[in-house]
């Protein structure tokens, strides 16, 4: 893999840290119910697809 994809992938999981942590204080900003699980099932999208960058960073 080259230099430039891996400053890539490490940028997208920036982004997806970032996204994350919005979502969570998002969450936790909210009273509506309805909001808290939509924000909350968002927010473990972005943390899943952190690890699995994190985790395929690492190995290469």
């Amino acid at each position: 893999m080259t230099t430039k994809s891996l400053t890539e992938l490490g940028e997208l999981a920036r982004s997806e840290k970032l996204a994350y942590k919005k979502c969570c204080n998002y969450v936790s900003e909210t009273s509506n119910d309805d909001l808290k699980k939509t924000l909350g099932n968002l927010a473990n999208g972005h943390k899943h697809r952190y690890e699995t960058l994190c985790a395929y960073l690492d190995r290469n």
